[in-house]
C-alpha cells in the first residue's frame, strides 16, 4: 500500500487519550505517517466525548473544521458523540458536514486494523478490547486498566456510550505498566470509566484495590523512587477501611486523590442517583487518609445547577468546598443529555442561573486552590512529572508535581529523554496564577528508567 497520512483530534477523558495512542501505534506500524493538521492528512479520525452537551457540540465542530481543511480526506468520527451523531439535526441552514464513518465505543476497536476498510455489521466489543500502546507522547503515561459503567447517574450518558463494565486482567496491566516505566516514563496514571467497576464483570480479577496492590508489589523493586503511579479517579464510596489501607500501603502513590463529589446536598446526591455517600462521608475519609499522607493533592468533580437544585441545596455545596481541602475542582454546570432521567426531571433551572452557580463555585475553588500552592512555598523538595518537550526535543518548560500541582520551571530544561523523561527533583520559589515556579535542583532527580 502506498504511504499514507493521517491526523487525530481527540476530545474528552484520558481513556480516550489513551485509546487514541494505541491507535496512533497500530497505524503507525501499518505505514501510516501522522500528519501535523488536518489539512496534511488522508484520513481524520477524531476521537470525540459527549459527557457534556458542549463536548457533543466539539465534536460536530471538529468534523466541520477538518471537512473544509481537508475536503478529500476520510473523516472518521470515533466514541461517545459518534453514537448521537445520526440523532442530530442541525438547524435550518445552518453549516454542517458529515464524517465518512461514525463508530461508537463498541466498534472503536477495529480501527486497530487500519483506517480504510471497516467491517461494522455484527462487529462487538471483546471482553477487553485489545488495546495497546508502548510509549505516549507526555512524561505522565495513561495506563487502561477498565472500561464501562452500569451505576446510571440520572444525568450521566456514559452508560448507553461506553457500555458495560469490562476489566483488564491485572498480568496484563501489570506487563504494560512494566513497559511503559522501563522505556523512562516516569509517572503512570491508572485510568478507566468507573475505577469503582474494576473486577464487577470478572470476580477473579479482585477489586480495584486489589489492582493497585498488585501492581505496586509489581513495580516497586525495579521502579520505587525513580517512577510513581497516580489514580486519575475515586467515588467517596471507594474510601472505606479497605480502600484507604490499600493507599497507605502502596509506596508508590503519588499523595493526590480526585473524587467525583458531584455534590454536596444530600438531597441533590439521591436525585443524581448517587445517594450511596455523602459529602461527610469523605470528610471522615479524608481525616483518615491525613495520618500517613499528612499534605494531600485533592481534587473534586462538581455538578452545579442539577433540576431542583434550591440556594438552600446551593449554600450546603459552597460551604462543603470552603471546608474541603481542595487542590483544585473541575465545575461543571449541568447539562440536559439526551435519554438521561434527569433530562425529564421537573425544575430545571435557568442556563443564566446555571453559569452563576458555576462561577460562584469556581470562585471558592479558586481561593482554596490558591491558599494551598502557597502553602506549598514552605517544602523544601518536591519532584516534577515534566508536561512536555515530546518527541520533538522541545526544552522541559512545566510539569506536575506529587500534590498534582502546575510547576513551570524558572530556567529551561534539556529536551528529549534525559529533560523529559524523568521525575526532576525541584524546589518551589513563588507562585502566580498558573501554578508553582520553581527550581530543578542539580543533582538530585531520580535515575532514568531503563529496560530490564
Amino acid at each position: 500500500m502506498a504511504p499514507w497520512t493521517f491526523h487525530i483530534l481527540t476530545f474528552g477523558c484520558k481513556v480516550n487519550q489513551y485509546e487514541s495512542q494505541a491507535i496512533r501505534e497500530a497505524w503507525r506500524a501499518q505505514g501510516g505517517i501522522e500528519a501535523a493538521a488536518p489539512e496534511e492528512a488522508d484520513v481524520v479520525l477524531i476521537n470525540s466525548c459527549a459527557v457534556t452537551s458542549r463536548g457533543e457540540r466539539d465534536a460536530r465542530n471538529a468534523v466541520f473544521r477538518a471537512r473544509r481543511a481537508a475536503p478529500e480526506a476520510r473523516i472518521l468520527l470515533a466514541g461517545c458523540a459518534a453514537r448521537l451523531f445520526e440523532a442530530f439535526r442541525p438547524r435550518p441552514g445552518a453549516e454542517w458536514a458529515a464524517p465518512d464513518l461514525c463508530l461508537g465505543n463498541e466498534q472503536k476497536p477495529l480501527l486497530l486494523a487500519g483506517p480504510w476498510t471497516l467491517l461494522l455489521d455484527g462487529a462487538e466489543s471483546p471482553a477487553w478490547a485489545p488495546y495497546r500502546i508502548t510509549a505516549f507522547n507526555r512524561a505522565r503515561a495513561v495506563l487502561k486498566v477498565q472500561d464501562g459503567c452500569v451505576h446510571r447517574c440520572t444525568y450521566c450518558i456514559v452508560p448507553q456510550t461506553r457500555g458495560a463494565p469490562r476489566s483488564r486482567p491485572p498480568e496484563e496491566a501489570l506487563a504494560e505498566a512494566r513497559a511503559l516505566l522501563a522505556a523512562g516514563h516516569a509517572e503512570l496514571v491508572i485510568s478507566g470509566i468507573n475505577l469503582g467497576q474494576y473486577g464487577r464483570d470478572r470476580p477473579e480479577y479482585g477489586d480495584f484495590w486489589q489492582l493497585l496492590r498488585f501492581l505496586d508489589a509489581g513495580l516497586a523493586p525495579d521502579f520505587a523512587g525513580r517512577a510513581r503511579l497516580r489514580v486519575s479517579s475515586l467515588e467517596p464510596s471507594q474510601l472505606d477501611a479497605r480502600g484507604i489501607e490499600t493507599l497507605a500501603s502502596c509506596g508508590m502513590l503519588c499523595p493526590h486523590l480526585h473524587i467525583s463529589l458531584q455534590h454536596a446536598s444530600p438531597k441533590v446526591l439521591r436525585r443524581m442517583g448517587r445517594g450511596h455517600y455523602s459529602a461527610a462521608d469523605l470528610e471522615e475519609a479524608l481525616g483518615r487518609v491525613a495520618a500517613f499522607w499528612p499534605r494531600l493533592g485533592l481534587g473534586a468533580d462538581i455538578l452545579v445547577g442539577f433540576p431542583g437544585e434550591t440556594e438552600e441545596d446551593f449554600r450546603i455545596l459552597l460551604e462543603t468546598l470552603e471546608r474541603l481541602p481542595l487542590s483544585y475542582a473541575h465545575v461543571f454546570p449541568y447539562s440536559r443529555r439526551p435519554a438521561t432521567a434527569a433530562a425529564k426531571f421537573a425544575g430545571h433551572l435557568p442556563q443564566k442561573l446555571r453559569q452563576e452557580r458555576a462561577a460562584a463555585a469556581r470562585a471558592v475553588v479558586e481561593r482554596q486552590t490558591q491558599r494551598f500552592r502557597e502553602r506549598q512555598l514552605g517544602l523544601a523538595r518536591m519532584l516534577v512529572a515534566p508536561d512536555d518537550g515530546e518527541a520533538r526535543g522541545a526544552a522541559v518548560r512545566k510539569g506536575v508535581n506529587e500534590y498534582y500541582v502546575p510547576c513551570f520551571f524558572t530556567a529551561l530544561l534539556p529536551g528529549g529523554a534525559e529533560g523529559r523523561r524523568r521525575l526532576v527533583a525541584a524546589r518551589p520559589v513563588g507562585v502566580d496564577a498558573r501554578g508553582l515556579l520553581v527550581e530543578a535542583l542539580a543533582g538530585e532527580s531520580p535515575p532514568l528508567g531503563a529496560p530490564l
